[in-house]
């Protein structure tokens, strides 16, 4: 057990209360009787720490390694009434002060044990691995800040540092508002792009926050602040103009949906299957156009979001329209008996895509799509007679997913070519090959 989950999280529960107790005997004005049961609770937290010191140098083969690499935890088994005592020698007193901070640093080994161990691997969830580093760190910033303040106020330059520390903390509880916004409502969402997409924008706006509080924090006075804002701004707009109306960009392709991850698009003159819409750029893989079949060409090509709101914008397929209409068209003669070709190739059309209409209608229903989608799959095949010079064009359009409709047309062209060739009194192919 005691490599166990519940083991490592019990000392890591262990170690953060060690430091809040730490921080209370520092911080705070305690009565004696009080500070006395603070020290004796820190010191059955030590003497488990050191229990568990002593079980892992015992079952070390290189006893001395496992010294050389995990000296620190003999620094933090010392428990704060002898920091209190040592305070009181007048010598060492102001040296011993900065070992404090020990204490610290065995709740980063604990925290560093505990990523390692199988219970955080099994959180397989990135956002809650984001929330506890996001929260380790904030931890380790706060308690440094409230430890080592009298120290960092005799610093030269003192008032920027402080600055500097809290504007870093102010950073990290909007990217843990962030996470807890995506754990409790984000993840909720169905659609893994969707979730993706919301999850990004919700982690920018509270970054923005969180930079808009920095700003108001570091100018508190209103002048200052506006003309410092006024200045920089015409700095910005000349030298970041690309990356704002990039990212603003990006804010216009996830509010309005113009295109998700996993939409076969164009973009101007580019055909692509988008594969990750960035803050400031969308990565597409190449897709040739019509007279490639729409096959992958397998180059990666990176756009400017920017791009979208200076191009006409293409969608082919996507969740929002699970449907394409593929085309296979024929040459007859004009001897042939339409009719019968008609019928032919309706039911070769329908026993072929017979299988993916469900699932389409499926997909239809998921995604809300526009019921002019819905009539083209439940419309099914539809066959058009173009005449030409010497012989009438039999062309059949069918519904089906963007995904597999070059192969459909492939496979649809065998089966029904197969088929004419079964009945020659009904299907006739023109006379030569001038066509």
């Amino acid at each position: 057990m005691k490599s166990g989950a519940l083991y490592e999280l019990a000392m890591a529960i262990l170690a953060v209360i060690s430091i809040l107790l730490l921080l209370v005997d520092f911080t705070v004005q305690l009565e004696p009787r009080w500070r006395q049961l603070v020290y004796i609770a820190d010191l059955l937290i030590c003497i488990v720490f050191a229990i568990d010191f002593a079980f892992d140098l015992r079952s070390e083969k290189d006893k001395l390694r496992y010294l050389k690499w995990h000296w620190i935890d003999l620094l933090g088994i010392v428990p704060a009434y002898a920091f209190a005592f040592f305070e009181t020698i007048t010598i060492i007193g102001a040296g011993l002060r900065s070992l404090r901070f020990i204490r610290l640093a065995r709740f980063i080994a604990v925290v560093l044990r505990m990523r390692r161990s199988k219970m955080l691997l099994k959180v397989e969830k990135p956002s809650k691995r984001g929330l506890l580093t996001y929260a380790s760190a904030a931890s380790l910033v706060s308690v440094f800040y409230l430890i080592f303040l009298p120290e960092l106020e005799s610093l030269p330059y003192s008032q920027y540092i402080i600055e500097s520390i809290l504007s870093v903390l102010i950073l990290l509880v909007a990217l843990i508002l962030s996470e807890l916004v995506y754990i409790l409502l984000v993840s909720k969402i169905d659609d893994f792009h969707s979730r993706v997409s919301v999850g990004r924008l919700v982690k920018a706006v509270f970054i923005l926050l969180a930079f808009a509080a920095i700003i108001s924090f570091i100018f508190q006075e209103l002048l200052i602040f506006v003309t410092s804002f006024g200045v920089i701004g015409l700095i910005l707009s000349y030298s970041l103009a690309p990356v704002i109306s990039n990212f603003f960009a990006w804010v216009y392709i996830n509010v309005r949906k113009t295109y998700m991850i996993g939409d076969s698009v164009k973009i101007g003159d580019v055909r692509g299957i988008v594969t990750d819409i960035g803050y400031l750029m969308t990565t597409l893989i190449e897709i040739g156009d019509e007279s490639s079949f729409w096959s992958v060409t397998g180059r990666l090509l990176t756009i400017p979001n920017s791009t979208v709101l200076s191009e006409i914008v293409a969608v082919y397929g996507s969740r929002l329209s699970p449907v394409r209409v593929g085309a296979v068209t024929f040459n007859l003669a004009y001897e042939s008996d339409l009719g019968a070709v008609k019928e032919m190739v309706v039911r070769c059309v329908s026993e072929y895509i017979r299988p993916e209409v469900e699932s389409m209608l499926k997909a239809c229903e998921s995604a809300n799509c526009a019921p002019m989608f819905r009539n083209v799959i439940e419309a099914g095949p539809r066959v058009i007679f173009t005449p030409e010079a010497s012989w009438i064009n039999v062309t059949v359009l069918y519904p089906y997913p963007p995904s597999k409709l070059v192969r459909s047309m492939s496979d649809l062209t065998e089966i029904i070519l197969k088929e004419m060739n079964r009945s020659p009194d009904i299907v006739k192919f023109p006379i030569g090959r001038n066509r």
